[in-house]
């Protein structure tokens, strides 16, 4: 019988072992540098601004460049000794939209959202400890640069808990173990449950945690020291959704996000669809989005082929144009 090779015993022995999580900081540093000059799309970097802002060295910098610009990851400019992002990523990028389904099956939505409510509408992948913007439609009077596609934010109090509302008591139990700001997992906990009840997110808002989101757009361009301050920050200054009791009264209320998660064939979040609303809302035009983000969700999961957990409501029925815009 002919002996094994190598490769294939080693390549079915890792298949074998169970998913190793080992952090590999060399991998890291590759990837802190990529996702940086992907943070800042049409801005030239220097290696001062990649060791300040990554706190990594400037020889293991330079190495992790010279591996980057081999492969047609990042281009350099030899005039200005500038970095920006290179022609190899797009291959990488449309590859990965064709291997997420889900991207395909929420953009339509996301289109339909901006036309019936006249908002900015996003989908956002949970991935790992974070949720990543994967596509985003500006309304007519967006702000430019408010939200990026590839941005990132904390899969952690207080953003997510439509992505967690419906998932395991460990899923859960995690969410609430990475809030940069412990203490409220009891009102987060309840927070988990309306959703659950509602179907959808209602993030609450104030001047302040609104200047505060859109440095969430510079998250990874920001230096590892500055980026929990940042989410802590919003925390403590109101970013967490509204209780229903809260929402009966007659308002208006300051509201800030509204998100639906969409669902895989085993019921998981597999992405959430967002609205940005950023002004006071009266109770009836909440519920009214409220009602056209679950149609959206309902709709990506028939889509996906995906499964809605239990209790994940239907909508009610849908409101009309003119109620969604007033």
């Amino acid at each position: 019988m002919p002996a094994t090779p190598p490769a294939a015993e080693s390549a079915a022995r890792f298949e074998s072992e169970p998913w190793s999580a080992t952090a590999s900081p060399p991998t890291d540093r590759v990837v802190a540098v990529t996702e940086f000059l992907a943070s800042r799309p049409g801005e030239p970097v220097t290696v001062a601004e990649l060791v300040r802002h990554l706190g990594i060295n400037r020889a293991t910098c330079h190495a992790v460049l010279a591996a980057l610009v081999r492969v047609g990851w990042v281009v350099r400019d030899p005039a200005d000794r500038t970095f920006t992002p290179g022609p190899a990523l797009i291959a990488l990028g449309r590859a990965a939209e064709s291997g997420v389904p889900a991207a395909r099956a929420a953009e339509h939505e996301v289109a339909a959202l901006v036309r019936d409510l006249g908002l900015s509408a996003s989908v956002g992948y949970p991935s790992g400890e974070h949720i990543v913007v994967g596509s985003y439609a500006a309304a007519a009077q967006d702000v430019p640069g408010a939200v990026r596609v590839g941005q990132r934010v904390p899969f952690a109090p207080p953003f997510g808990p439509g992505l967690v509302a419906w998932g395991t008591d460990r899923d859960i139990a995690d969410w609430l173990s990475r809030s940069p700001a412990p203490g409220h997992d009891e009102r987060l906990r309840t927070v988990l449950g309306e959703v659950r009840s509602r179907g959808y997110t209602v993030e609450r808002t104030s001047a302040a945690s609104r200047q505060l989101r859109a440095l969430l757009v510079e998250l990874d361009s920001l230096s590892v020291r500055q980026r929990p301050a940042i989410t802590e920050l919003l925390h403590e200054v109101g970013a967490i959704d509204y209780l229903d009791e809260e929402l009966r009264a007659p308002g208006p209320h300051p509201v800030g996000v509204m998100s639906a998660p969409a669902f895989t064939r085993d019921g998981r979040a597999a992405l959430n669809i967002s609205v940005y609303v950023w002004s006071d809302l009266k109770p009836h035009r909440i519920r009214a989005i409220g009602t056209r983000l679950l149609t959206a969700a309902h709709s990506v999961t028939r889509n996906l082929h995906g499964t809605p957990p239990e209790g994940f409501p239907a909508p009610d029925r849908p409101a009309g144009t003119r109620l969604l815009r007033q």
